[in-house]
């Protein structure tokens, strides 16, 4: 019966992760669920982009990734679904709420989105950082239902939304690297002419 009943089995998932986990899981929930955490991170992938030569890309990708996922996110996908959270719809006393949240709509979670936006960005840039990138977004995504903020549909639409929007950014930023690549191209052989003549 429960498998039938899709609402109630994301009810029965919602009420397993929104637990009271003591004030330290509380903190680092809120800690993930920080703009300050996101900035951090998308700080970090520009860095690891800087020390690979790609910040342009990185930078241009990135860009493109966050305004498809949160800029189309907020302004087309929030008020299409217009889905209420948790926290504003369950009475008080079937729900714990913990995290700051503002009541504009809950699908698809932005934060879950971006996260996985910055995680396929991180992948094209490195693989290598494909597993430590997608699990922060696995918590963070975790950690808006933990707050109460969200359903586990938000994110998990979230997190499919972010990964569409993170190939749109790994895209922009590989434009990127085929324009300067072709930059170069034209200009060695320019730059060995100029080395003969001087000659």
């Amino acid at each position: 019966m429960l498998a039938a009943d899709p609402a109630a089995l994301e009810r029965r998932i919602f009420h397993a992760l929104n637990v009271d986990g003591g004030p330290l899981l509380d903190a680092a929930a809120r800690v993930l669920s920080s703009h300050a955490f996101g900035f951090a991170v998308a700080a970090l992938v520009l860095l690891l982009a800087l020390l690979r030569g790609r910040l342009a890309a990185a930078a241009v990708g990135l860009a493109v990734a966050i305004l498809v996922s949160d800029g189309v996110g907020s302004q087309l996908l929030k008020p299409l679904f217009a889905r209420r959270r948790p926290c504003y719809v369950l009475p008080a006393d079937a729900v714990r709420w913990v995290g700051a949240a503002s009541d504009v709509g809950s699908m698809p979670s932005l934060h879950a989105a971006n996260f996985f936006a910055m995680a396929m960005l991180a992948m094209a840039i490195d693989r290598r950082l494909a597993a430590p990138m997608f699990l922060v977004a696995l918590a963070v995504a975790s950690s808006r239902v933990y707050l109460g903020v969200h359903w586990p549909l938000d994110v998990l639409a979230g997190a499919c939304w972010g990964t569409a929007a993170g190939a749109v950014g790994v895209l922009a930023a590989r434009w990127i690297d085929a324009g300067r690549r072709q930059v170069r191209a034209r200009s060695e052989p320019e730059q060995e002419g100029r080395t003969r003549e001087g000659r």
